[in-house]
């Protein structure tokens, strides 16, 4: 009986270490969303969080690291959704165009999201500088190199395709933050042009 009662406390305990590390980093999100990294600090986290700095400084040393964490998340999460709209897509037009209209939904259905990637760019530059973002970059080579060879896009070189895309999808997005009426499908036909130009398609 006594060893089943430490295991619950046990359990509770790590629990709450969960559910606190999820406050402060969703404390910081809206933060950083709101005013961006450069305008917030750790107390406005902490305050946010309702939850005192020395819990806070049990899980996280500075904005640095949860910024880091918070876009590590973020990657994790948007490269699973590109993966499942891109899976069993053919590399023709109309397959492409559906794909990207999956992925900027993924954008458009969450604004909070949106302002984050809009607000701390030149922080989310320096973090691609650093190789963060590589794994999507990685995962879009991939995609582009499987449809050259299929024959479904032309033969391109894919690594600086790869490049210009990715980059163009960073500015959209961040545009699309600032302009309410930005026409996402005219971007994502301009983006599907890059693939397909060549061939007429």
């Amino acid at each position: 009986m006594a060893g089943d009662a430490a295991g619950n406390n046990l359990g509770k305990r790590d629990q709450t270490k969960i559910l606190n590390r999820q406050q402060i980093l969703e404390a910081a999100k809206t933060l950083f969303a709101e005013k961006g990294f450069e305008a917030t600090n750790v107390r406005d986290i902490i305050n946010e969080s309702n939850l005192s700095p020395g819990t806070f400084y049990n899980y996280f040393q500075s904005k640095e690291e949860i910024f880091e964490v918070l876009t590590d998340e973020i990657i994790k999460e948007v490269r699973t959704q590109i993966q499942a709209s891109y899976k069993n897509v053919k590399m023709d037009r109309a397959e492409i165009n559906k794909a990207l209209r999956q992925f900027f939904q993924i954008f458009l259905g969450n604004p909070r999201l949106m302002k984050f990637l809009s607000r701390n760019q030149s922080y989310l530059r320096e973090l691609r500088s650093k190789g963060r973002f590589d794994d999507m970059l990685k995962d879009l080579e991939k995609a582009l190199d499987d449809g050259v060879k299929n024959g479904m896009i032309p033969q391109v070189p894919v690594k600086i395709v790869a490049i210009a895309i990715f980059g163009a999808v960073f500015e959209i997005i961040a545009t699309m933050v600032i302009t309410p009426n930005f026409a996402v499908d005219k971007a994502i036909e301009t983006l599907s042009q890059l693939l397909f130009i060549q061939t007429g398609k």
